[in-house]
Formats: structure tokens, C-alpha cells, sequence
């Protein structure tokens, strides 16, 4: 019909063939992974953030600087810590000590305590807060930058004279998880009527365990078992008591060493791989506990260098014999870790001499196996032509292959590989 229009053919989707196809269904499948994953995300963050978390304490802040926390996040070998907790029993302890024993005072009879010649003067800080430092400085004018290193712990030990004190940073061991051997500091101030000692406590660590070596030494002389006679012996009995907690360290740290060692020596398959990282974290854990004695040890041999000016002569001993203890304990150290060392490296020539023996194998079978290969890769495809089998060349590809076989077997018996 004149004028009529054509029908119009209806909309085909235009077709992909088979990639397209996958394409857009791997499309699509990622899409709806991904949809499912944020719904699990979100989910998981509302339930935390409904649970009621417990709320965290003050940071650290102290004296001048209230409005400026001062937070230790690094330990001594590298690892990040929090900030000291406080508690409500971290408090100042002002003792007077004499020929009577050890008697508790009120801050405030600490101006008058320093006055007196018939003993000396005690102090203890658990954690130097705001009060504790306006003693350092208000009563007993300690410099500030001795005030600014017992509010900012550091990383290295050291010793500080001045006129009429010794200032002391010396490091303790602090026992953590799997053998981590974390750095805590101590200070001390050493006059000749006061004694000073200043913790660094960290956040896990009950307070008892924070100052062993102070809870001790006052064990020890509220029991009657010790009379320190002056400051510099007192602080000598507090160091003591630290170098013998070293050594307590050192010989459980051995004794896991030890069976480690023998599990080692007695396993014929080699040694786990569970068992050699455990002997790599004590070894961590040593090397720890020898760089605290190491640099405890560096410095009393500065504080006896010094003996002259500072020191009595009554009171040089004492400094001698603590060089002589981190000495001790630095040998101990050294000699588990040599220990450790051997085994392992025990461990790893054992490994290596089974590898070695696998790999001579494994190169045994591919030399004996290499004629073949190559005589069957040259002639496989040449044994079979127009369907006509030469039984004369098959016999001779057959026949060398079993002579150079049995030559590379002999050659290789005679080097002694098999």
C-alpha cells in the first residue's frame, strides 16, 4: 500500500557472546561481595560501640608543665607502651631512718627531718606526680633537668654530679608475656641526709611489682635483717637487690634454654619451627637483660671514676662491688646466649646437611634420567615413519639409553653420592 510505513522491529539487547557474559557476571558478583561485606562491617561497629568500654585514666602530667601530658610511648627496645596508670596508693612515702629502724612521717615534717644529724631521710615515689615534683624542687632544689629526666623516662642510663648530690638513672628488668623483657627506670638522688628513689611503673604492673627493689630492701630492715648505716648504703642495698633480680631472670630464662637445647639435640627431624622461635625470643629476652647490665655497669664505672671528689672512702666499696655484680650478670648473659646461639645454629647445620643429601639425591635422579631424555626427545619422534617401526634403530635408542644409564649410575657411586 502506497504511503504505508514500514512496522518498526522491535528492541534486541545487543549480545556479548560467552566473555562479556562472564565479565559482567564477575562484575556483578563482586558487587554483591562487596555490599555484603560493608553490612558485616557496620554491624560489627555498632555492637562495639554499644558495649560500655571502661573509662581511661589521666595521662602523666606534672609541675610546670600540668597542661603538657608527658607520655612514655616507647620502651627501651623499641616496643610502644602506654602511660603510667595512677592509683589512689601512689603515694609519696617520707621514711627516717636510724640506729632505731625505719619510722613513716608526714610530708610536711620533711624540712625538719633534713635538719637532723642522728640518720637520714627516705623518700619514695612510686609515680612522680604534680606534689611529688614540687618536693624535688621546692624542698630539696634538685636541678631541673634532674626533675625533667624522672618526668620523661629515657632510654640510656647515666650518673649526674653536682655539689653536694649524686644523681643516678639506672634500669631494672620488668618481666612481660612470652619472655619480653621490658626496660623500667629507677632514679636516685644520693645525698649525703637524703636518699631519693623515683619509679617508673607501668600501666599493667601492680604496684607491688613496680618496686621490688625497694619493697624489699624495706622488708629486709623493718625485719631487722639489714641497718643501712648512710644514703650511698641504702642505695646500695636498693641496686643489689635489682642485680640479684637479674640473676633470678637469667636462671629461669636458662632453664627454659636448657630443655630447649635438649628437645633440640634429641629430635631427629629437625628442630619445629615453634621450638626455634622460642629460642629466638629468649635470646631477644637475654640481650635485653645484658644491655641493662651493661649500661647499669657503665654507670657506676663513671660514678667510680669520680669516687674522689664525690664518694667517701668508707662508701667506694660499695660502688666497686656493684661494678663487680652487673659485671656478673653481664657474663651470665653472654655465656646462655652463646648457648642459645649454639643450639641453633646446631639446629640449622643439621637442617641444611638433610637438604643437602635431598638435593644430591634429586640431582642424581636428574643426571641418571638425563640420557634418556634426551636420546627420547632426538629419536621418540622418529621411530614411527609412514607407520613402518624400525625395530633396528629402536633397538639401538634402547640399548644406549641402558648404557649410558648404568654409566651414570657407576660414575655417580664412585663420587660417593649414593
Amino acid at each position: 500500500m502506497a504511503g504505508a510505513t514500514a512496522p518498526v522491529a522491535p528492541h534486541q539487547p545487543p549480545t556479548h557472546g560467552p566473555l562479556g557474559t562472564a565479565v559482567k557476571w564477575a562484575f556483578k558478583t563482586y558487587i554483591r561481595t562487596r555490599q555484603a561485606l560493608d553490612e558485616v562491617v557496620a554491624q560489627a561497629r555498632e555492637e562495639l560501640s554499644a558495649e560500655a568500654a571502661p573509662p581511661l585514666p589521666a595521662p602523666v602530667s606534672g609541675g610546670s608543665d600540668a597542661e603538657r601530658p608527658m607520655h612514655r610511648t616507647v620502651a627501651a627496645h623499641g616496643e610502644p607502651l602506654a602511660a603510667p596508670l595512677r592509683r589512689s596508693d601512689d603515694r609519696l612515702v617520707v621514711r627516717w631512718l636510724s640506729a632505731a629502724g625505719a619510722e613513716e612521717h608526714p610530708v610536711g615534717d620533711l624540712p625538719a627531718l633534713l635538719q637532723r644529724d642522728d640518720g637520714f631521710v627516705w623518700v619514695d615515689i612510686p609515680t612522680l606526680d604534680a606534689p611529688a615534683e614540687r618536693i624535688l624542687t621546692d624542698v630539696f632544689k634538685f636541678h631541673p633537668l634532674a626533675v625533667r629526666d624522672c618526668r620523661e623516662p629515657g632510654q640510656v642510663p647515666k650518673m649526674h654530679a653536682y655539689s653536694d648530690h649524686l644523681f643516678l638513672v639506672l634500669h631494672a628488668p620488668e618481666a612481660g608475656p612470652d619472655n619480653a623483657i621490658s626496660h623500667r627506670e629507677l632514679d636516685q638522688f644520693v645525698g649525703p641526709r637524703y636518699l631519693v628513689t623515683v619509679h617508673e611503673r607501668f600501666g599493667a604492673v601492680p604496684l607491688d611489682a613496680g618496686q621490688l627493689e625497694t619493697s624489699a630492701v624495706l622488708g629486709r630492715i623493718q625485719a631487722g635483717r639489714a641497718r643501712p648505716g648512710s644514703p650511698a648504703e641504702l642505695s646500695y642495698a636498693i641496686v643489689t637487690r635489682l642485680a640479684a633480680r637479674m640473676e633470678s631472670l637469667i636462671s629461669e630464662l636458662a632453664t627454659t634454654a636448657a630443655a630447649l637445647d635438649r628437645r633440640v639435640v634429641k629430635s631427629r627431624s629437625g628442630a619445629p619451627e615453634a621450638i626455634v622461635d622460642e629460642m629466638f625470643e629468649l635470646r631477644h629476652a637475654l640481650l635485653a637483660l645484658e644491655t641493662i647490665a651493661d649500661q647499669n655497669h657503665v654507670v657506676y664505672a663513671r660514678t667510680a671514676a669520680l669516687t674522689a671528689r664525690h664518694v667517701p672512702p668508707e662508701q667506694r666499696p660499695f660502688v666497686d662491688d656493684l661494678l663487680d655484680q652487673f659485671a656478673r650478670v653481664r657474663g651470665l648473659c653472654q655465656a646462655q646466649r652463646e648457648m642459645l646461639q649454639g643450639a641453633l645454629d646446631f639446629s640449622r647445620t643439621r637442617s641444611t646437611a638433610k637438604m643437602d643429601r635431598a638435593m644430591s639425591r634429586l640431582a642424581l635422579l636428574s643426571a641418571i634420567a638425563l640420557p634418556i631424555s634426551i636420546i627420547s626427545s632426538i629419536y621418540g619422534m622418529n621411530l614411527f615413519v609412514f607407520e613402518q617401526i624400525h625395530v633396528e634403530v629402536l633397538a639401538l635408542v634402547l640399548g644406549a639409553m641402558a648404557v649410558l644409564t648404568l654409566a651414570m649410575l657407576y660414575w655417580a657411586r664412585q663420587q660417593g653420592w649414593s
